[in-house]
């Protein structure tokens, strides 16, 4: 891990797995007619901090690159807690928040999935 990793006492230690990092993402930012309902709303989207936690945590080369290093910013910005939707919060501010994890999760697992690739050793 870096010297930049993000919550990395907070992180639970578990390898990365790529497919179910992208299948939580497709869920999030599938278009449909209609909303989700809410507690999955919440559910997904707490499987995505998780897994933007856990990338946040990885070395990403954030010493060396600056796209990483804005990426970084951008991850500490949405996951901070006073942005996160409340029960309190309306349906469509929960979606959109969501939606916005799943995105910068998608950026954070592209990331990640280059570095192992160069490194030679992708999960999937």
């Amino acid at each position: 891990m870096g010297t930049h990793s993000a919550m990395s006492s907070e992180a639970v230690q578990l390898p990365i797995v790529l497919e179910t990092v992208d299948e939580t993402v497709a869920t999030a930012l599938a278009v449909g007619l209609a909303m989700p309902h809410r507690p999955v709303i919440d559910a997904t989207t707490r499987e995505l901090v998780g897994h933007l936690r856990a990338l946040m945590a990885e070395d990403l080369g954030f010493d060396e690159d600056p796209a990483v290093q804005a990426l970084f910013r951008e991850g500490y910005r949405v996951l901070d807690l006073t942005r996160r939707p409340t029960s309190e919060s309306t349906h469509f501010g929960a979606y959109q928040y969501m939606r916005e994890v799943g995105l910068l999760t998608r950026r954070f697992a592209d990331v990640y999935r280059e570095r192992q690739e160069q490194d030679g050793q992708i999960d999937g």
